[in-house]
């Protein structure tokens, strides 16, 4: 009996764990369903959101790209908004001083107290059993240490004011010079403003400038400009540059493929794109007739030419080439007749008997109202000086006229139609040249300089300055000598500006001219092989 209660036990054991087991592994799988569902279900929403992304960002882009056509579709009505083209005046600001904060220097440090120092006084019983011989040592010690730190106290104090002295000195130059930098150029901008108004050429070419390349355009659109006066005409003659053909966005939107997981563009009709690339140079040229005649005053200026040409490369040859593409002149009562909000931009400039090229995008040019004007340079006749050198000519003794035309007989053998000016009063220019070649093409300022030893930095920031007033593209500084540091850094950061030190001038009179000198002048140690 005993044992079949016992088997009868077991066997009730055996089917609950059984049914213990199949629980288990009941729930387990239960578990195992609702996990697959809940990572079905992120992974259901995963695309989803990312679906969702790849929409908006078409979208997005669909919405940028019909922004950029927009602005520039409108960019006559945009630009024309502009009030007030040129204002001289906002130019001026006032210096504002700011109050002296001495920081930490302004505040003293507090003074050390004797109490600091001072030993406790003695009990009763430490006075009854000699205690107070043992005080008076240690007062005396204590007195040592506070009258040391005292004096380092005062040396620090001391130390402080004289900082103090030395930062609200240095707070007054740095007002003084700031406030004399703000009156210095207040007073070049009142300079600009009287020889503006007095219709001085050199300031009413800068104005323009001014003028023109501040107005805010769309990105992409070149705001670089060169400007010629001529104040018997009134007459203002302006050189723009244009923005690429791939200025026009060739997309009209943007949609998202699910299935391929790609964003596809709808492409613009070529032939829209080329006439959006006509209608944008067509307002850029009426814009800077706008901004030429909004800018100057009536008496100065009677009627502005605008060429427009763009920096491109030959596809037949891979060479450099800047091409006119379209060509205008209007007088200001011509302009003014016109209502600029209204009219179509190309056929404005057949109103004006604008040459304009019949296939812009395709850089078909036309011949240019005019072209660059070297008149203003002073110019005197050519002077053979490499005939005379031989290979015993020493630069430095040449007189600084035969040095000057060496310079020009040497930029003529490069390939450029050089000219030199005359000695006297040529603002800092010893010789402009120019080239037709579309590599080499524009104006370039030379100066010449025979020194022996480094060329002055300041030498190198003047031709900056004359570059500015000649409307110069470019910038050359040629000596016998070398330049510093400053000067190489400064014509870094200014491309247009180029330097040829005496070792590459040797090499080049031996290349160009055939003929070897002597420079006559010392290299820096650092740079002697």
């Amino acid at each position: 009996m005993a044992k079949t209660n016992w088997r009868q036990q077991r066997e009730r054991q055996q089917r609950e764990a059984l049914r213990t087991q199949r629980e288990y592994e009941r729930l387990v799988a239960q578990q195992q369903r609702e996990a697959e569902r809940a990572a079905a279900q992120a992974d259901r929403e995963r695309k989803a959101q990312y679906a969702a992304e790849r929409e908006a960002e078409a979208e997005e882009r669909t919405a940028a790209v019909e922004r950029r056509a927009e602005e520039l579709t409108t960019l006559l009505l945009t630009g024309i908004k502009r009030r007030k083209v040129l204002d001289l005046v906002a130019l001026k600001k006032p210096y504002l001083a700011s109050q002296f904060n001495p920081g930490h220097l302004g505040t003293p440090e507090p003074e050390p107290s004797w109490e600091r120092f001072a030993p406790p006084e003695p009990g009763f019983l430490t006075r009854m059993f000699g205690g107070e011989s043992r005080r008076m040592r240690a007062v005396d010690q204590a007195r040592i240490r506070f009258e040391q730190e005292l004096l380092t106290h005062r040396e620090r104090e001391q130390h402080r004011r004289a900082e103090l002295d030395k930062a609200q000195r240095d707070h007054q130059r740095s007002e003084a010079e700031g406030k004399r930098q703000a009156d210095e150029r207040n007073a070049e901008i009142d300079a600009l403003e009287r020889s503006f108004r007095a219709g001085e050429p050199a300031a009413v070419e800068r104005c323009v400038r001014m003028a023109v390349e501040t107005a805010q355009l769309p990105e992409g659109l070149p705001t670089e400009i060169e400007v010629g006066y001529r104040r018997d005409t009134g007459q203002v003659l302006v050189l723009r540059e244009l923005p690429d053909t791939d200025v026009i966005p060739t997309e009209t939107a943007f949609r998202y493929v699910k299935k391929r997981d790609e964003i596809e563009s709808a492409q613009r009709k070529p032939t829209e794109v080329k006439q959006r690339y006509a209608d944008l140079i067509a307002q850029l040229a009426l814009l800077t007739l706008r901004d030429v005649f909004a800018a100057t005053p009536a008496k100065l200026v009677d009627e502005v030419a605008v060429n427009c040409h763009l920096s491109t490369t030959d596809p037949s040859t891979g060479k450099r080439i800047r091409p006119c593409l379209l060509t205008v002149s209007a007088t200001r009562a011509d302009f003014d007749d016109l209502v600029l909000d209204r009219l179509q931009p190309r056929e404005c400039l057949r109103h004006l008997n604008a040459l304009m090229s019949p296939h812009p995008y395709d850089v078909e040019p036309v011949t240019p109202i005019f072209a660059p004007d070297l008149s203003r340079f002073r110019l005197t006749d050519a002077e053979e000086v490499a005939a005379g050198l031989d290979s015993r000519t020493v630069l430095v003794e040449l007189t600084p006229t035969e040095f000057e035309h060496l310079v020009r007989e040497l930029f003529e053998a490069m390939g450029m139609q050089s000219w030199v000016t005359q000695a006297s009063r040529d603002d800092g220019v010893d010789g402009v040249a120019h080239n037709p070649d579309p590599i080499m093409g524009g104006l370039t300022v030379i100066q010449a300089k025979r020194y022996v030893k480094v060329v002055p930095a300041d030498a190198v920031r003047a031709l900056w300055g004359v570059m500015e007033d000649k409307k110069a593209g470019t910038g050359v500084l040629v000596t016998t000598s070398y330049f510093g540091k400053s000067s190489h850094d400064f014509a870094k950061r200014n491309e247009r500006v180029r330097l040829i030190e005496g070792p590459e001038l040797k090499h080049l009179i031996q290349q160009h001219l055939g003929k070897d000198v002597i420079l006559g002048a010392k290299q820096p140690a650092n740079r002697r092989k």
